[in-house]
């Protein structure tokens, strides 16, 4: 075994690969080859599980559709014609008929029955039509599924409670490929349009690719010859969003043919534009930090077991360590909001997506395929940040300034030792020195920051593959190739002005600051930066100018072989084996600079030019200034900066902020000024020149180190078998079988060490690299896991199935990079230096589950379904876990270290239950409405997790909601088809340690959406309109620190679409 596990990645590639092709090529010429019927086009009653132009449904008789509407023979109502034969123009009087809501719920009653494991499923009520605009809000009416949004749109899901980066998700068997470094894709990126089915694979058997330890979502696109004539469909629709009061445009067209220029070659294509407007405001504490002592009471905060002697704050001055006299002190302060702030983000995402395939069939019992489906997303963010900067304690009023206490009657606390409402400084502090100051206190405090986010990513899946079926062998190939590319890059301006004697009160519902000024200062005024008489602007600083350029690509490539042998040996029907290897490459670029250029001992150091600027001014009280530039300080008269923001200033646009937000104060602005990032009027003083992106990759002559990179080779063989017998009359089948994997990752990253200090000219502090080296990894391992899944039928409608497997999800490559990062603040004294870091040394995500599931199906249109799960992890990654004292290199500097970890033993269960029918049996035209609903219980048993701030357990897990339901009522019958749906997640566990938050756990407040559809069809002139809305109850997101309070409460608004679509 010793010897197999050093095997090398290209060695086990190539024996497995060997094993598996070999035997897929020698079973099927072993085989009897005898003439067989073609695999028919649509599902016969038997086999609801192929769809053929949206849902298979129950047959019908030729003359009558769901709707109740007559149809010419063998047509359904998208105009296709659907038969059960083998597609020769014959007819048959079961021909299956697809229509509607009613259909697709139809059509996922049965996928659902005839799986070999516990599944759920969505499938498209017609041509480019799917239930929701976006897949990740079709997948959370889903039982145990549990969307995160972001803008008001599904981004990922978490399963049964488990994270989305250990979901697995594929798009036609291909993975979905994320170019942010992680391993869950972006929903949004997928035009739902294309989509013809979402399979979520909750239980797991051996054939399906390990990764989904919460589950595996299947997403379908369709193919040509599941087509039975030439069909054309065109969407045009508008989408408005009620924040920003603007319409944009969104667009489909479908053309396909099973019978393109030849008998058996079919075509599809389909193409999806889309132009949207999407927003969210944000009122925020951020940063909770322990930073300074308000309530001056004897209790203690968090108590640290080494000044377990020092019962007073007081008492810690006997320390002489400045270190140890602060690590004393910190127990008796109190929480407090460091960057209280509010936020106005807008995003224009513009999509172009098209799914192109080609299918063939050279024989009855062979075909093949090749598809290539690319999307092209660019997205222009706005983000509108204005904030109070409460990082030093010298930012509050004090007794002493060098003392971190807070002056009597100039703040409020509550029980929980968390400030509720302060009252900033009344006048600047110098914390600098007198030749070279450093200004504090009211200073600056008062800031605006505008950044202009591009990101253009662009992805394609690439497959071709086989189905190759004889008399008792079948076999599929698939090749595929898959990338996504981020290009982005981010402008920023920056202002700052001095305020004295600000109050920031929190006490309201919903806990949001509102800043309440001395005087009078209008937020919405750009000229307030430019007050230099100001009480407490003493060091009024000028604009800050940064550019962060970056390039992310992440890659796939796949070869995989699946073998399916009847052998029907009693217990044994099937034999399945099959082999998948997969060449991954994660690569990242940010900024760079981190290549040491200069030979060793040669001082000052000369490391590679970055990418990355980053310019700071300084207003000079004179006419003119002695000069323009110094290094990356610029400088600026009074009057030109004046000057400068009368041109760049405006203020924020669209409905005025917090609109439709409950609850939130009336006080806070409705519009914020800020200075908008114009080249043109910058470059008169500023070189923007390297505002590009031409030095990410390469530099200097030399190519940049890149911030990770990691390449990963899988190599997977499994074997199944499947079985059917009869226990006491009752009809059980199952699968049962054992699939290896082995994975390498072979990393390159970067130790980088900087320090904050003081200039040793001129005013302000400087951070610069003082030491930086590339690094590399190397890691493999392997996993064997075995998946046994079983269903009795007590009766033909009542189905018991029991699920029992091993499963993996490997790390993100982001954090298996070793990357090492480390900050020294030289400007304050006693801290230890910190670093962020990544952890080679990361075990995999290993799970075991356990399922039980009953079911009862009364009928094409009824199902009932009562389960139960248990999920034991035993390992896990748990992000951005910091540490204090931690000798990282083994020199006796000890470091803050912030790195993923891994996590041992979760045990998680939870109980779904879920419904759904078609009231048929009330009198028309009411047998047109139909009801779904489903709800999930959930609960970490046990986490071993830690509160990092506080040392105390966590109960929670991440991303696990206690209670998620869903309702949706619909109406489906003759011209009329609506759907109204509620979606709803009780609280959960978003961050165990948030390093911007005092390491602290953030929770997100329970959200529920309703989202409503009516579509109004024409078939006599193959026309439909529809209108549609998304969040109409005007839900908002709240995020918390549980006995601290709000950190953030954002609003995405609602969003309205109407269009109409044309067949033909």
């Amino acid at each position: 075994m010793q010897a197999f596990r050093q095997l090398s990645a290209r060695q086990l590639t190539m024996t497995t690969s060997a094993f598996a092709l070999a035997l897929g090529c020698a079973l099927p010429a072993a085989a009897q080859t005898v003439p067989v019927e073609p695999t028919p086009q649509t599902a016969p009653e038997t086999d609801r599980n192929i769809a053929p132009s949206s849902a298979a449904v129950e047959p019908k008789k030729p003359s009558q559709t769901v709707d109740g509407t007559s149809k010419t023979d063998g047509e359904t109502a998208d105009g296709q014609t659907v038969s059960a034969s083998s597609g020769q123009g014959s007819e048959d009087p079961t021909d299956i008929l697809v229509v509607g809501t009613r259909a697709s719920l139809q059509s996922a009653i049965a996928r659902k029955r005839n799986a070999g494991t516990v599944v759920d499923s969505i499938v498209a009520d017609d041509i480019a039509s799917f239930p929701d605009k976006n897949v990740g809000d079709s997948l959370a009416r889903i039982t145990g599924v549990q969307l995160s949004r972001d803008f008001g749109e599904g981004t990922q899901v978490s399963i049964r409670g488990v994270e989305p980066d250990l979901n697995r998700v594929e798009i036609n068997g291909v993975s979905q490929v994320s170019a942010t470094g992680g391993r869950a894709g972006d929903f949004r990126e997928l035009a739902t349009e294309l989509v013809k089915s979402i399979d979520v694979y909750k239980g797991y058997q051996v054939d399906l690719t390990e990764g989904g330890i919460g589950g595996t979502v299947s997403i379908e696109t369709r193919k040509p010859l599941e087509l039975k004539k030439a069909l054309g469909s065109v969407v045009l629709s508008e989408q408005y969003l009620e924040t920003m009061k603007d319409w944009r445009p969104r667009g489909t067209i479908v053309l396909g043919s099973p019978h393109f220029l030849i008998d058996g070659l079919g075509v599809l294509l389909n193409v999806t534009y889309d132009d949207k407007t999407t927003r969210q405001d944000y009122a925020s504490n951020t940063n909770y930090k322990l930073l300074a002592d308000f309530d001056r009471s004897d209790q203690k905060t968090v108590a640290n077991p080494d000044y377990a002697d020092y019962a007073t704050f007081d008492s810690c001055s006997a320390l002489t360590s400045a270190s140890a006299k602060l690590g004393c002190q910190t127990q008796f302060f109190d929480w407090v909001p460091t960057v209280p702030r509010y936020r106005n983000w807008i995003r224009r995402d513009k999509r172009l997506s098209g799914d192109f395939s080609v299918q063939y069939e050279a024989a009855n019992n062979f075909r093949v395929y090749a598809e290539a489906q690319i999307n092209n997303r660019n997205q222009r963010l706005n983000d509108t940040n204005y904030s109070l900067d409460m990082g030093r304690y010298q930012r509050f009023q004090l007794d002493d300034p060098t003392v971190p206490r807070v002056a009597e009657g100039t703040s409020t606390v509550d029980a929980n030792h968390v400030v509720t409402s302060f009252t900033t400084a009344l006048d600047s502090i110098n914390i600098g020195t007198a030749a070279n100051p450093v200004y504090s206190g009211s200073s600056n405090i008062l800031g605006v920051q505008r950044r202009d986010f591009s990101y253009d990513q662009k992805s394609k899946y690439l497959q071709t593959g086989f189905e190759w079926n004889l008399d008792r062998v079948h076999v599929k190939g698939l090749a595929s190739y898959a990338k996504a590319d981020t290009t982005q890059e981010t402008n920023l301006i920056s202002l700052s002005t001095g305020i004295a004697g600000v109050t920031v009160d929190r006490r309201n519902p919903q806990g949001v600051p509102v800043f309440i000024y001395p005087s009078t200062i209008d937020p919405a005024d750009p000229s307030i930066y430019t007050d230099y008489n100001r009480p407490g602007n003493a060091g009024q600083a000028g604009p800050t100018l940064q550019y962060r350029p970056g390039q992310q690509s992440n890659t796939e490539k796949q070869l995989k072989i699946d073998v399916d042998v009847d052998v029907d040996r009693g217990l044994l029907k099937s034999i399945k084996y099959g082999g998948q290897f997969r060449w991954q490459n994660y690569i990242s670029y940010a900024g760079g600079g981190s290549r040491l250029l200069s030979a060793p001992g040669v001082t000052p150091l000369q490391y590679q030019s970055s990418a990355n600027v980053s310019f700071n001014t300084q207003i000079v009280d004179a006419a003119t200034v002695p000069q323009r530039r110094d290094g990356n300080t610029f400088y600026l008269t009074r009057d030109e900066y004046a000057s400068l923001i009368n041109s760049l200033g405006t203020t924020t646009s669209g409905q005025p902020l917090f609109s439709g937000i409950s609850g939130v104060p009336g006080d806070i602005p409705g519009r914020i000024a800020y200075a908008n990032f114009d080249p043109k009027v910058l470059g008169q003083y500023f070189d923007l020149s390297g505002f590009d992106q031409d030095l990410v990759r390469s530099a200097d002559g030399l190519p940049q180190i890149p911030q990770y990179k990691i390449d990963e080779t899988i190599a997977s063989g499994y074997v199944m078998g499947n079985i059917e017998t009869h226990v006491f009359g009752m009809r059980l089948t199952g699968n049962g079988g054992l699939r290896y994997t082995f994975t390498r990752d072979d990393g390159t990253g970067t130790n980088v060490s900087r320090v904050t200090r003081f200039k040793t000219t001129g005013s302000g502090t400087e951070t610069v690299v003082v030491a930086a080296q590339e690094l590399s990894l190397q890691n493999s391992y392997y996993d064997v896991l075995p998946a046994f899944n079983a269903a009795l039928e007590f009766t033909p409608n009542l189905v018991l199935r029991a699920n029992w497997a091993k499963n993996l999800a490997r790390p993100r490559p982001t954090d298996l990079v070793p990357n090492i990062n480390c900050l020294d603040d030289a400007t304050i004294v006693g801290s230890d230096d910190t670093c962020s870091a990544g952890n080679p040394d990361l075990k995999p995500y290993r799970a075991d589950q356990w399922e039980l599931n009953l079911a009862w199906y009364p009928n094409p249109d009824t199902l009932v379904s009562l389960g139960y799960y248990k999920k034991y992890e035993s390992s896990f990654v748990v992000s951005n876990v910091t540490r204090s004292g931690v000798d990282l290199f083994g020199d006796g500097v000890l470091y803050t270290v912030r790195q993923p970890v891994n996590g041992f033993g979760a045990l998680l269960d939870g109980i779904e239950f879920s419904a759904q029918t078609v009231f048929s049996f009330l009198p028309s035209p009411f047998d047109g409405f139909g009801a779904s609903g489903n709800v999930t219980w959930a609960r970490a048993i046990r986490t071993n997790l830690t509160n990092s701030a506080t040392g105390e357990p966590l109960d929670e897990y991440p991303g696990l909601s206690k209670w998620t339901f869903n309702a949706s009522v619909f109406y489906d019958k003759g011209f009329l088809n609506a759907r109204l749906s509620y979606n709803y997640r009780s609280d959960w566990l978003v961050v165990v340690a948030d390093s911007n938050n005092g390491n602290l756990p953030i929770y997100r407040q329970a959200e529920g959406y309703l989202d409503g559809k009516v579509t109004f069809r024409f078939p006599k002139y193959h026309t439909s309109l529809f209108v549609e809305g998304q969040n109409l109850n005007k839900e908002y997101s709240r995020t918390y620190v549980k006995g601290i309070g709000t950190s953030d409460v954002y609003y995405p608004g609602r969003r309205f679409f109407a269009g109409v679509q044309f067949k033909f």
